[in-house]
Formats: structure tokens, sequence, C-alpha cells
């Protein structure tokens, strides 16, 4: 089985837009720049990824924002993993850390939730079923979310505003929709998303551009990257260079439009 996505409950939707599995395919995507947060459950044998040369042994459940770094994961030969897929920014509500510290990084679930989130690791190792995994998970984070959740909600509308006017919007249009200096935004959006927001803003166009290759298969980027907003082919390759690791008509192959992790937006 290669995915099979869920939707979550009302509750949790504002802030997750997905769970997903992965199951026992012999080649696994890259990861790259991206703006969400994954909190990963792995089962079976554990995941590797290379990284700058290096082998790394993952943990069994943790959370990564892969933001500048590419990750190129190995696949053993049984494994599994159930995945909850955060929207950008949304993570901040789940826990009391700033996200700064979990940028380009695997953080063991312990590290981020002590033994109640060593409990839930368990708990989801001992359960087979998909959609009880599911049930487990959601009722551990909507318990997070009431610890946890944060009341500016400027910061939200920051976030979503800056992830889809990834053309338009400065920080000085931010401060005067939302009433709020510009130095507290700088400071805030830090905290919340990781990165300062005209980071943010590349990072949002990038993947916006890059989703929409790979899912329509497109391998003629240049007219579609100006659509985005890059000025020429030169300013492209410079980000895919920064973010991806490798130039776009190396990486705009059949294998990566057959294997990644993007998907269609779903609904309730």
């Amino acid at each position: 089985m290669k995915l099979c996505t869920f939707l979550p409950n009302q509750s949790l939707y504002p802030y997750i837009s997905r769970y997903w599995i992965w199951e026992n395919e012999s080649c696994l995507p890259k990861i790259f720049s991206g703006t969400g947060t994954e909190l990963m459950f792995t089962y079976g044998e554990p995941l590797n990824v290379i990284h700058k040369g290096e082998i790394l042994i993952l943990p069994k459940s943790y959370v990564m924002m892969p933001r500048f770094d590419c990750y190129q994961l190995q696949a053993p030969r049984h494994y599994g993993f159930i995945s909850v897929r955060f929207r950008a920014g949304a993570f901040r509500h789940f826990c009391p850390n700033s996200s700064t510290e979990f940028i380009d990084s695997f953080i063991p679930i312990d590290e981020l939730w002590g033994m109640k989130g060593l409990a839930l690791q368990e708990a989801l190792l001992s359960t087979i079923d998909a959609a009880e995994k599911i049930k487990i998970i959601e009722r551990y984070l909507m318990q997070v979310l009431l610890e946890n959740k944060k009341m500016d909600r400027y910061i939200d509308a920051a976030v979503n505003l800056l992830l889809y006017n990834y053309q338009s919007v400065n920080i000085n249009e931010l401060s005067h929709r939302l009433f709020v200096s510009p130095r507290q935004i700088e400071r805030k959006f830090k905290i919340a998303v990781g990165v300062s927001p005209k980071a943010f803003q590349k990072i949002s166009r990038f993947e916006a551009l890059i989703k929409k290759l790979l899912l329509s298969h497109e391998t003629k980027y240049l007219n579609m990257a100006m659509d985005y907003g890059y000025y020429d082919q030169s300013h492209f390759l410079k980000d895919c260079k920064k973010y991806l690791g490798e130039a776009p008509y190396a990486f705009l192959q059949e294998k990566n439009f057959s294997s990644h992790f993007y998907n269609e937006t779903l609904h309730i």
C-alpha cells in the first residue's frame, strides 16, 4: 500500500489537513522544504535518512519541520508509518515549545510530550486497525490542544495571508491589516513558524509551485515558475538548489511524479 488518507474531525480540521499512511513501498520520496509540520509514527523496521552524506536512524515517533534542508528517506524491507500533517503554523497550538527548536530536525516524541508521548506511541504500536489508530491520535491531540492552544489569533491570520499571497503581501501590509507592529509580528511569527515572515513567504511560493508541477506531471516548468512570481529561469534554479538540493530538470522526472508526499486538497 502506498498511500491512504483520512480527514480529521471538525474540531481538529483547522489545524490538521489530513492523516496519511504509507507502507512497504520500495522507493521513498525525498523530503524537502515546506511550510507544514509532520508528526510521524513508524512501525516495522525503522526508517533511515541520508542527510549531507550521513545516514541517520530515525526515532519510532517524531516531529519534523523541514524548512531549508532536504533528506532522502531509505526504505527498509518491512515498514510503515502513519503521519499527522499539520497546517502551516498550526503545530504551535499543540506544544509549549518555540517552533525554532524543530526546524530541520527529527524530534523524538518523548522530548516533545514526555511519558505521555511514549504512552501514545505504545498505544499505536499495539493497534492494527488504521481507523482505531486515528481515534487514538485524535483523542490525544484534542487533549494537548486544550492544554496548549494559543490566543494570539493574529499570528494564524499572518500565516494564512503569507501562505496564499506570497507575491503581494509584505510585513508592512501585515502590520496594517492586523493592527500589530512589524517588530512584534516578526518576533511572534518566528516563534510560531520557526522562520521569519520573508523566509516563510519564499518557502510558500516554492512549495506551491513544486506541488503543482508534481501533481500535473509537468516537466516544462519555466512559464509556470514565472506565473508564481519568479523573474526568470536562474531565479527558480537558485531556489531549487537551495530548497530541493538539485536542479529542476533533474528532479522533474517520472520517478518523482509517481512517488512524492503531495496530495490534492481535502475538504470536510
